[in-house]
């Protein structure tokens, strides 16, 4: 049973709704449409064994889990699919199959087996983006790239934040740039952050040769080089940002993604040696985990060994 339907009847119409939008705004829709895709696989796997997937039996999700591993999945896509599995069980009432100690005991042992390490976007670091910036041109998809690649590493953006980016949100001063931006994964709420001068110079002459005054700032440009009313899509962000890479001829082009803006970012704010607390609420990260995977080649350059032989001259 879904538990929406648990509301009473008697409740007013209008508070059933209201409650029901509350209840769809609670995740991002980046990650309900991951919830979707993996109860579908979950879904399809239990009904070629003949089995319901809701509810399910440990066993069932174990040998799914299972099956994802062996199939090359990686272990974050198998721990995510194990979450939404639960997320739907619980939204359907129902105990969480997930919770038992033999899909627990599986999650590790197949974390053992096949490693849990995940594949990294490729940063793009001060000096990747000065290279890009290089061999750009005066067009306007040329300004418009610029000012996306700058203002997602100043705002450590992830790229559905960087889409759903609203002209009323920035506020332009002397040296910079004030923005509001909500932070999707991790709340609802808006946060102030600070685009440096290169940054809001580059978002201003977008916007003033736009001539986009309200709605969203970065969008999509036809053929013929007319500014649409239509938002990029965060696949449009990673498109963009990997083919100016590629363009750049960088060393990493081939790892990059929207998601290498953050990434650069963070590597750039370690290597200047900010601390970790700065960096994490800039980048609104809860845990220290992600900082420190960005950081793990940057870490290893400055361990005891590469110390000892600096010491020796080598």
């Amino acid at each position: 049973m879904n538990a929406l339907a648990t509301l009473s009847p008697s409740l007013p119409a209008a508070l059933q709704t209201a409650v029901r939008d509350a209840v769809a705004a609670s995740t991002a829709d980046s990650t309900e449409r991951a919830y979707r895709a993996d109860g579908a696989a979950f879904a399809a796997f239990a009904e070629l064994h003949g089995q319901p997937a809701v509810p399910a039996t440990p066993a069932l999700v174990a040998a799914f889990l299972t099956a994802e591993a062996e199939a090359g999945k990686a272990m974050a896509t198998i721990r995510r699919r194990a979450a939404s599995i639960s997320v739907g069980h619980r939204r359907q009432g129902e105990v969480s199959p997930c919770a038992s100690e033999l899909v627990r005991a599986t999650l590790r042992g197949l974390a053992r087996q096949h490693g849990t390490d995940q594949r990294q976007a490729a940063g793009l670091t001060r000096t990747d983006t000065a290279v890009i910036r290089s061999h750009l041109g005066n067009s306007l998809r040329d300004c418009r790239d610029l000012a996306l690649i700058l203002c997602g590493r100043d705002l450590m953006s992830r790229s559905s934040e960087l889409v759903a980016l609203e002209v009323a949100a920035v506020a332009f001063e002397d040296g910079g740039a004030t923005v509001a931006l909500r932070r999707i994964k991790t709340s609802t709420a808006s946060a102030t952050y600070w685009l440096a001068g290169e940054a809001a110079e580059a978002l201003l002459a977008w916007l003033q040769r736009a001539g986009i005054t309200e709605g969203p700032v970065f969008r999509s440009i036809t053929k013929g080089g007319r500014v649409t009313s239509r938002s990029l899509s965060t696949r449009d962000i990673s498109r963009i940002v990997k083919a100016r890479a590629v363009q750049a001829r960088l060393k990493n082009a081939e790892g990059v993604s929207g998601h290498s803006l953050r990434v650069g970012m963070a590597q750039d704010m370690t290597a200047g040696n900010i601390d970790l607390a700065s960096i994490m609420q800039a980048g609104s990260w809860k845990s220290p985990a992600m900082v420190a995977r960005y950081s793990a080649k940057l870490s290893a350059k400055r361990g005891a060994v590469a110390r000892y032989y600096a010491q020796l001259g080598l």
